[in-house]
């Protein structure tokens, strides 16, 4: 029976080319819209490589210490201090890591091989060993320094395979020395390139921030939960944290943002109990919803007219067939299935225009330099293609539900005399 339906949508489609395509690409451009927002948000909170724990990770990258009596303040990324005696205290946690922030779009670590002239701009980290633990790099050779290597300082990297390229210009990298602002390290591990996209595991080089003044850096705080469950009491720890600066070190306190997850990060949520960042999630994701309603409901609108006027000019066909016994139903359903079949087309369309958009707006999109890669690995997704069926369902709905709901009611003798009254 749907294999019929589906000959009959086809042959229709080839009858009314301009009409369908009309219906096909405003299908095709109201997904583009639609899926452009879904795959955005999908390639920044898919749990891929190197980034594989994204929905139990927690981040804090903000904090800021006040003086109650005085009504002094500094804030920014935790330095040193507070990432040792507050931070990396935490119990519930599986791994708390520290790590150097850099900004993707601005490379500001001299980079050149020893013996060499030809300094190069690169994105440096300084982390723990413990980073390590918590995201997956393919190492093409060798390996990440150790807790050992970390705990005594030396002078050690991790580049990638174009840090490589770039520096030692087809040499082989491996055990020889860069250096890095000028300061000689030797090369223990190469790994694949980051993408931009993955905004904590992204860089060039990475070294152990004991081999640097630590005490005159910044760090973002990297928290890797056991299980979801954990995160709450993970927030819940930090607040304590706070009340245990605020006794050791009165009358200055702390506020630390977050803990916050993945999702939170990413969409800029603000709040330090879990009940805040809650609220405020829930209003940005009611304003999502809201925009993504009105991409939905005005190009279903407008189809809608071009579904009926088909449906119009099938009415002596659909009368025949209630004539014959027909069912109310089957006449429904056969609608809007043959309207599914445009609605995939336009899908399948608008899902690639969607691609091309998250492309060539990524800096907008996704907070990540222009010409940046973007992995295949985050971009196609069973998340993403059942997203993508499910709005050409709502669209089919929207648009042909009403039509078909009354080719369905239509009296028999209406429809042979082509009268929709």
């Amino acid at each position: 029976m749907y294999k019929l339906y589906f000959k009959q949508a086809w042959l229709m489609l080839k009858q009314n080319k301009f009409i369908s395509i009309i219906a096909i690409m405003g299908t095709a451009l109201a997904i583009m819209m639609i899926m452009s927002i879904i795959v955005a948000d999908e390639i920044q909170n898919i749990s891929v490589s190197p980034e594989i724990n994204r929905d139990r990770t927690l981040y804090v990258n903000y904090q800021v210490q006040r003086d109650t009596t005085k009504g002094s303040w500094q804030s920014g990324t935790p330095p040193y201090n507070i990432l040792k005696d507050y931070l990396y205290p935490l119990k519930t946690p599986q791994y708390v890591s520290g790590v150097t922030n850099i900004r993707t779009d601005v490379p500001a670590t001299l980079v050149c091989k020893e013996g060499s002239n030809d300094i190069t701009n690169m994105h440096l980290r300084a982390s723990d060993a413990i980073y390590w633990k918590i995201f997956s790099f393919s190492f093409i050779q060798g390996k990440p320094f150790s807790q050992e290597e970390f705990e005594s300082g030396i002078p050690v990297a991790v580049i990638t395979e174009t840090t490589a390229r770039k520096v030692f210009k087809g040499e082989t990298a491996m055990g020889q020395t860069i250096l890095i602002n000028f300061k000689p390290y030797r090369i223990i591990g190469i790994v694949k390139d980051v993408s931009p996209v993955f905004k904590h595991a992204f860089g060039d080089l990475w070294i152990p921030y004991t081999s640097l003044q630590k005490e005159d850096l910044h760090f973002e705080t990297i928290i890797l939960a056991e299980n979801t469950k954990d995160i709450p009491a993970i927030i819940e720890e930090a607040r304590t944290m706070e009340k245990k600066y605020a006794t050791e070190r009165a009358p200055w306190i702390l506020y630390l943002q977050g803990p916050l997850t993945n999702k939170a990060y990413q969409m800029n949520i603000r709040g330090n109990t879990v009940l805040e960042i809650a609220e405020n999630m829930t209003i940005k994701n009611r304003k999502l919803i809201f925009i993504l309603l009105i991409l939905l409901l005005i190009p279903a609108i407008n189809l809608s007219g071009l579904s009926l006027s088909r449906i119009k000019k099938r009415t002596e066909e659909i009368g025949i067939r209630k004539a014959f016994g027909a069912k109310k139903y089957t006449i429904l359903i056969q609608v809007l299935f043959e309207n599914l079949i445009t609605s995939v087309l336009g899908g399948i369309i608008g899902l690639i225009l969607s691609y091309l958009v998250v492309f060539q707006m990524r800096d907008w999109l996704l907070d990540v330099p222009e010409g940046s890669m973007i992995p295949v690995s985050t971009l196609i997704s069973i998340p993403v293609l059942l997203a993508v069926f499910a709005v050409c369902l709502v669209i089919n709905l929207l648009s042909a539900g009403i039509p078909a709901y009354k080719a369905s009611r239509m009296k028999i003798i209406n429809s042979l005399n082509q009268n929709d009254k």
